[in-house]
């Protein structure tokens, strides 16, 4: 809308004429938000050792998708909406679209190279971040395996956990097993229920038993 001093218009297609048609309107400014994003990354992490390099690259490549996905808005002008006139700006990618595309990234994300070398006894480090690497997430070590206990990261493994055999989502039992497979018991539960408020003031419950089947990762 323009009402931001700080952060106006992208007026660099304005005028422009393209496939017969004047470009107008107010674009997003996507080279502003690029610019106040690494900013903020930056100042939020300054660390110059492996982790803050490899996240200066990751942020780089998030907000890059922001930039190779604006897209063309437009509004049609004319009698009953017949287009003959069209006003038209570029706005920047939905939330949903950049949050399947980090995740599709996030999936294919490269391991990256890591070289230790010394200089006058300064042992230096270098990242191997190729140009081929330069849209993609990287990662230099993997993650830890949450399957099985692991007190250095503080896992306590998935073994007796309550899994869901029917779900497609991340609590089903193939998942979160880990392909040890599951168990199936019958469990009783008691819980608070049927409670009501008396005046003034307290809740009196009843105290209902539960018997339901259960699958339990091995």
């Amino acid at each position: 809308m323009g009402k931001l001093k700080s952060c106006g218009c992208d007026m660099s297609n304005h005028g422009q004429i393209k496939d017969n048609f004047e470009w107008g309107g107010c674009s997003h400014n996507v080279e502003f938000g690029d610019r106040f994003a690494k900013k903020f990354t930056i100042a939020r992490d300054r660390a110059r050792d492996i982790h803050g390099r490899i996240n200066h690259h990751n942020n780089r490549a998030g907000r890059m998708v922001i930039l190779k996905n604006v897209r063309k808005q437009c509004k049609c002008h004319g009698m009953s909406g017949s287009c003959e006139i069209r006003t038209c700006w570029k706005v920047s990618p939905d939330f949903r679209v950049v949050g399947d595309i980090l995740k599709d990234k996030y999936e294919r994300a490269s391991l990256v190279s890591i070289f230790i070398y010394s200089i006058r006894e300064k042992v230096q480090d270098v990242i191997l971040i190729s140009w081929k690497f330069r849209l993609k997430l990287v990662y230099y070590e993997k993650s830890p395996n949450f399957c099985d206990p692991d007190p250095l990261v503080d896992a306590p493994g998935t073994t007796g956990r309550y899994c869901n055999k029917t779900t497609k989502g991340p609590s089903n039992c193939d998942t979160l097993c880990c392909g040890r497979g599951y168990n199936t018991m019958k469990i009783r539960r008691t819980e608070r229920c049927n409670c009501k408020f008396h005046w003034c003031c307290y809740v009196v419950c009843q105290t209902c038993v539960y018997n339901e089947w259960v699958t339990v990762c091995k």
